[in-house]
């Protein structure tokens, strides 16, 4: 992993781990997942089309 990407990462995770307030701390980290997901399943979904245009 590139290590500016994972200062970055290291960054948002101190700045949510500062949060105090439970609520607030649960609402980021929710959010973080599911925007983390919708990454994860378009990434999927550009591997497979790779993958089928590789099948031509």
């Amino acid at each position: 992993m590139d290590v500016k990407f994972k200062e970055k990462i290291d960054g948002l995770i101190s700045e949510v781990s500062a949060i105090t307030d439970l609520p607030t701390k649960v609402a980021v980290l929710n959010y973080i997942q599911q925007e983390s997901g919708f990454l994860l399943w378009q990434l999927e979904d550009e591997q497979r089309i790779d993958e089928d245009s590789r099948d031509y």
